[in-house]
């Protein structure tokens, strides 16, 4: 090694130099020995060792020409692209300013008022809880939701409702009326639950029966519920008057010419019919009902047997006697109602009558209904037709009859709304879509629609 170098500063001596002290070759065992941990092959393969100096990486590569060098010289063209680029976007970038502004379009100038169909109603009791309906498929509870329960007590009508909205969202999924026929049952197992059977809950739009329910906080809060539950009920009993109507089912048999399955049992031929009596005792086609649906014996083929058409004949053929239940639904959905008939041939023809109990039925069934006698609620019905100029003393009903004939169609259109919105149960209504036609009796609307529609003939 040359003097002149082993007197210079380590950061001076050149790369000839040092070359020239590495091509001297030390012993082997020497070499291993002065050989730094760090420049073995497997500190070497994850970038260990010692960094060599990028004097030209063409020459420490072994790598002049190729698909490699194309690849840097690609690299450092698209990073000069992307400098250039990133310069123009700072040149062309916007500089932001606190005081942007933006004219709306449309300025809302008005509320827009929402309704409940709550409006009329007062709120007797109000308590927060969790409601559950039973499925009855799977044989499970399944949570409709957490909120208020309320019942809902009707100016006008004096009739209360329970209410419930799920919290946030406000959607029901609770609204029936508290009918006496409701069974308030305390939940196995807990103290503060109730369940019960709603007849008639049009929480999802249309009447359905389904089992409910309610978990409350404690006990307290639950036979407060039950308090202000059967309170409820008491004092609808008189408002919710039953409607009922005598149902005849007529059998007919007789005897025909086939092989009898058992000896001495002949082979029969029967049929069931179905009708509704009125208030003198004749048969009318039972148009209340949308179907009748038979559970016969299960050794028939067919046990079970529906049909959509008054009287509902369901003929067979057989040699022996059994009992059948009949369901009949209404036309209301959940409207269903189930008697017991029993096939006999002790006689080629026979009639059995049954009692059927309408409960709160619609504005539609009560029409149906009215072809075959005349409903509790007529009575009412006549009585305010009568005292209707007594209690009317503001409006003159034969005046407003005679201007809403006068009114043009969208006045019309708007008299219909108001009316569909503000009536009550009493309120006697035909429509008939496909004709075109609407007509309402005056005298049957409560007092402060009837005071809504003056008014509005008036302005």
């Amino acid at each position: 090694m040359s003097a002149e170098n082993d007197n210079k500063p380590l950061e001076e001596v050149k790369p000839e130099a040092k070359a020239e002290e590495t091509q001297e070759a030390p012993a082997p065992a020497a070499a291993e020995e002065a050989k730094p941990v760090t420049s073995s092959s497997v500190f070497s393969m994850f970038g260990g060792g010692a960094k060599k100096e990028k004097k030209d990486e063409d020459e420490d590569r072994g790598d002049t020409s190729g698909s490699n060098k194309a690849q840097r010289e690609a690299a450092a063209a698209a990073a000069a692209a992307a400098a250039k680029d990133k310069e123009g976007d700072e040149e062309e970038q916007v500089p932001e300013s606190d005081d942007v502004h933006f004219e709306p379009v449309i300025h809302l100038t008005e509320k827009v008022e929402t309704k409940t169909n709550e409006e009329m109603e007062e709120q007797v009791f109000k308590m927060r809880a969790k409601l559950f309906k039973y499925v009855a498929e799977t044989r499970e509870w399944k949570e409709r939701g957490t909120g208020d329960v309320r019942l809902l007590k009707h100016r006008e009508t004096g009739k209360t409702r329970l209410v419930m909205r799920r919290d946030k969202t406000l959607k029901v999924c609770a609204n029936h009326y508290v009918v006496p026929e409701l069974k308030l049952s305390p939940n196995v197992g807990s103290d503060r639950s109730w369940v019960w059977n709603a007849t008639a809950d049009v929480s999802e739009g249309e009447p359905e029966a389904i089992t409910l329910a309610i978990r409350f906080a404690n006990s307290d809060n639950a036979n407060q519920f039950k308090d202000a539950f059967l309170k409820a009920q008491k004092e609808n009993e008189p408002l919710f008057a039953k409607t009922i109507r005598k149902i005849k089912v007529v059998t007919e048999q007789h005897n025909i010419p086939k092989p009898a399955v058992n000896e001495g049992f002949p082979m029969k031929e029967w049929t069931v019919e179905i009708y509704i009596l009125d208030q003198d005792g004749k048969e009318k086609p039972a148009r209340c009902f949308t179907k009748a649906v038979y559970h016969l014996h299960p050794s028939f083929e067919n046990p079970v047997q529906t049909f959509h058409e008054p009287p509902f004949a369901c003929t067979n053929e057989g040699w022996g006697e059994f009992e059948m239940q009949i369901d009949l639904f209404t036309t209301e959905k959940g409207g269903k109602q189930t008697i017991t008939h029993d096939l006999n041939f002790s006689a080629p023809q026979y009639e059995n009558i049954h009692t059927i109990v309408f409960r709160n039925p619609s504005q539609a069934l009560q029409n149906i209904l009215r072809e075959t006698g005349p409903l509790p609620s007529d009575e009412e019905r006549k009585q305010k037709k009568a005292d209707g100029g007594k209690k009317k003393k503001s409006f003159d009903v034969e005046k407003m009859a005679d201007g809403l004939v006068k009114l043009s169609e969208d006045d019309l259109l708007q008299v219909i709304q108001m009316i569909h919105d503000h009536k009550d149960d009493s309120t006697y209504i035909q429509n008939n879509v496909d004709a075109g036609e609407f007509s309402v009796d005056l005298y049957t609307l409560p007092d402060p629609l009837v005071k809504m529609l003056w008014d509005f003939l008036v302005s």
